[in-house]
C-alpha cells in the first residue's frame, strides 16, 4: 500500500471516528440544553433564515448573515427547522475542517507520514474550544471552514473565482476574517517585494538572465539566496524598490500575479466599502463592541498558546532560556514596556465581569481582578511564553509572513475591550499550521492533552449548574 492510499485510508477511518465519538458527545449536549448563552439569538435568527424569512434581523447580532445563510440553504429545503438541526450544521463542518487540516499538512509536510499527518489534523479539529463550539450553533466553526478553504486555495493560488468566492464567504461568516484575507495579501506582496529586490537588485544576480516565471506560483529564490528573511531585508527592499520607482517590481509581475493581487484586493475593497456604509465593522449592537486599544489581550494570547501548545513550549523548554539568557539586555527592555502596558492598558468588559458562565470570568474574579499585583507577576510568563514561541516559529518562517501576521493579531485582539477565547481560535491555528514539522511523539502528546482538556471541560459543562433569575433554564459553564 503506497503512501497516497495509507493516507486516504487513515483518514477514512478519522472520520468515522470522528464522527461518531463527536455525534454521542453532540446529543449529550442537546439533551442538557437546549440553549446556550448566545445561541439566544442566532438560533431564532437561523430558524427564521430556513424558513426563508429574510427580513427578520435581530439587532444584537453583530456578525453578517454567512451562519444563517448556509443553514437556510440545507435547512427548511432537505431539512427539518429546528435547533437540533441548526447545531448539527457545525457539526457537520468540524468533519469538514478535518478534512481540510489533513490536506493542509499534507501539502505542507508532504505525505511520507500520511498517518501523522492525519494525527495532527484530528489533534486540531478537536482543539478543546473550537471543539466545544462545533456541538452548538454559534459562527465560530463554520467561518473557521470557509477560511481554510480560502487559504488552501491560495497556497497554490491557481483557482482565482474560488479564491474571490471563499475569501468573500469567509468575511460573511464573521467580519473579522477580513483581516485574515489581509494577512495573505500582505504576505504575497512583501514576499515578492523582498525576492524581486534580491534578484534583481543584486549586482551578482543580475547579470544573469531572468526568464519572465510567476513570482507568485514559482519560487524564484534559489541556492544563491537565503530562504528567510528578517527585518532587515524589509528595509533594504523598500530602500531599493523606493529608488527604482518599483519599476523592478512591477516589470515582472506577469498577469497571473496580478490576478492574484486583484482577486484579493477585491474582496478588501469590498469590506472596506460594507464598513464605510454600516458605518462600523459590527452590525447590531455597537455599543458593546467599540473599537479600543487594549493591548494585553496580546498577553492573553501567549497564555492560551501557554495552554494549547503545551507540548511545544515543552520542546523548546531549553532553547527559550538559552534565547532568554542570550539577549538579558533586550529581555529587560522588553520586560519594563510589557509592565509599563500592562499598568497602563489593563482593561476589563462589563460583560467579562458579569458573566460567569464562561472561564474567563472565574481567571479575572481570582487573579487578575482580585490581587492587584496579579498584571505584574504575571509579566515574567507573558516574556517566556513569547521567546518561546518565537522559539518555535525561527526556523519556520520570515518576516514576510511574521511582519503581517504580527500586525493581523493586534488589529484582530488588540482594538477590543471584551476578553473572549474564541477570538485566539484562528490566531492560534494559524500558527500552529506554521510550526517546524514537529515528532510523532510530539503529535501524539498534543492528541493526549486536548482529550484531557475536553473531558475536564464537557464534564463541567455536564455536572455544574449556573441559576440566573432571568432564566427559567439552568446555565452551564462554557468556553
Amino acid at each position: 500500500m503506497n503512501s497516497s492510499t495509507k493516507y486516504y485510508v487513515y483518514l477514512g477511518l478519522t472520520i468515522a471516528a470522528y464522527f461518531v465519538a463527536s455525534k454521542f458527545v453532540f446529543d449529550k449536549v442537546y439533551d442538557t440544553i437546549r440553549i446556550v448563552i448566545d445561541e439566544l439569538f442566532h438560533i431564532p435568527q437561523g430558524l427564521a433564515f430556513c424558513k426563508h424569512n429574510f427580513t427578520y434581523w435581530d439587532p444584537k447580532i453583530t456578525t453578517l448573515p454567512g451562519l444563517y445563510l448556509v443553514s437556510s440553504v440545507f435547512l427548511g429545503n432537505y431539512f427539518k427547522c429546528n435547533t437540533y438541526n441548526l447545531r448539527f450544521t457545525n457539526l457537520i463542518a468540524s468533519v469538514v475542517n478535518l478534512i481540510l487540516f489533513a490536506s493542509i499538512f499534507k501539502f505542507t509536510y508532504g505525505n511520507n507520514q500520511p498517518s501523522k499527518n492525519v494525527l495532527q489534523a484530528l489533534s486540531l479539529a478537536i482543539l478543546p474550544p473550537l471543539y466545544f463550539f462545533s456541538h452548538v450553533y454559534y459562527t465560530d466553526t463554520l467561518s473557521l471552514t470557509f477560511l481554510l478553504i480560502f487559504s488552501r486555495l491560495c497556497f497554490t493560488s491557481k483557482f482565482k473565482i474560488s479564491i474571490l468566492i471563499f475569501g468573500l464567504w469567509s468575511v460573511l461568516m464573521r467580519q473579522t476574517n477580513i483581516v485574515w484575507v489581509a494577512m495573505v495579501f500582505g504576505h504575497k506582496t512583501l514576499d515578492m517585494l523582498i525576492r524581486t529586490s534580491r534578484v534583481f537588485g543584486n549586482t551578482y544576480l543580475t547579470k544573469m538572465t531572468s526568464r519572465r516565471t510567476s513570482i507568485i506560483d514559482k519560487d524564484i529564490d534559489n541556492t544563491k539566496l537565503k530562504r528567510y528573511y528578517g527585518l532587515a531585508d524589509v528595509y533594504v527592499a523598500l530602500k531599493y524598490h523606493l529608488s527604482t520607482c518599483f519599476v523592478t517590481f512591477f516589470k515582472y509581475l506577469t498577469i497571473q500575479d496580478w490576478l492574484v493581487l486583484l482577486t484579493h484586493g477585491i474582496i478588501l475593497i469590498t469590506f472596506v466599502t460594507f464598513v464605510f456604509l454600516n458605518g462600523s465593522i459590527v452590525l447590531g449592537d455597537k455599543k458593546a463592541h467599540e473599537a479600543t486599544i487594549h493591548i494585553p489581550q496580546m498577553f492573553y494570547f501567549l497564555i492560551f498558546y501557554g495552554i494549547f501548545g503545551l507540548p511545544y513550549v515543552i520542546i523548546k523548554f531549553t532553547t527559550t532560556f538559552k534565547l532568554i539568557f542570550g539577549n538579558k539586555l533586550k529581555i529587560i527592555i522588553l520586560t519594563l514596556i510589557f509592565l509599563a502596558i500592562v499598568h497602563f492598558n489593563t482593561v476589563s468588559h462589563p460583560y467579562l465581569l458579569a458573566d460567569n458562565r464562561h472561564y474567563t470570568f472565574y481567571v479575572w474574579n481570582r487573579w487578575y481582578g482580585k490581587y492587584y499585583f496579579a498584571k505584574y507577576v504575571s509579566v515574567p510568563v507573558y516574556v517566556f511564553l513569547l521567546i518561546n514561541l518565537y522559539a518555535n516559529l525561527k526556523d519556520q518562517n520570515c518576516v514576510s509572513f511574521l511582519l503581517p501576521y504580527t500586525i493581523c493579531v493586534f488589529i484582530v485582539l488588540s482594538l477590543q475591550k471584551m476578553i473572549e477565547i474564541r477570538y485566539f481560535l484562528i490566531p492560534y491555528i494559524i500558527l500552529r499550521l506554521r510550526f517546524a514539522k514537529p515528532s510523532v511523539w510530539v503529535v501524539f502528546g498534543e492528541f493526549l492533552w486536548y482529550i484531557i482538556l475536553n473531558a475536564a471541560t464537557f464534564y463541567l459543562f455536564f455536572t455544574k449548574e449556573i441559576i440566573w433569575k432571568d432564566f427559567d433554564y439552568t446555565q452551564r459553564l462554557i468556553w
